[in-house]
């Protein structure tokens, strides 16, 4: 007596499974950061024009099929007398010790709300994946 079992639908089944939980976790992930975005915008300081307001970047990529990596950034530089380009994005960021001209704002504009909602932004992701799951 044998048997054979073609577990080829079976699988191709988990394949489709899997894509739709990296779509949705995708998904999660760009809700998370556009929400980080919000936040941290409203947290940077203005200064002129809000130019470092302006030069918010978002960023995701998928590796390996299951790898999310979502950068959120900010990157205004002022030429110096010395030709050197300064960074003041990261300047305004990491210096706790400036008046800001925007009340309201100030130092860790992007790291402050990533470590206070940093639940809030897991519990997205995980939301979505959820709801493409019918979990």
């Amino acid at each position: 007596m044998s048997m054979e079992i073609n577990a080829s639908a079976f699988l191709k089944q988990l394949d489709l499974l899997n894509d739709r939980a990296v779509a949705a976790a995708q998904r999660g992930v760009l809700l998370a950061v556009d929400e980080l975005g919000e936040e941290s915008h409203g947290l940077a300081p203005k200064g002129k024009g809000g130019v470092l307001r302006r030069s918010q970047r978002v960023e995701v990529e998928t590796k390996s099929g299951l790898r999310i990596t979502a950068t959120l950034s900010y990157s205004a530089t002022r030429a110096m007398k010395s030709g050197h380009q300064f960074n003041y994005a990261l300047f305004l960021h990491e210096v706790a010790d400036f008046d800001p001209t925007t009340p309201g704002t100030g130092p860790k504009f992007l790291e402050r709300p990533l470590k206070a909602r940093s639940r809030r932004f897991l519990k997205i992701i995980a939301d979505e994946v959820k709801k493409e799951m019918h979990l």
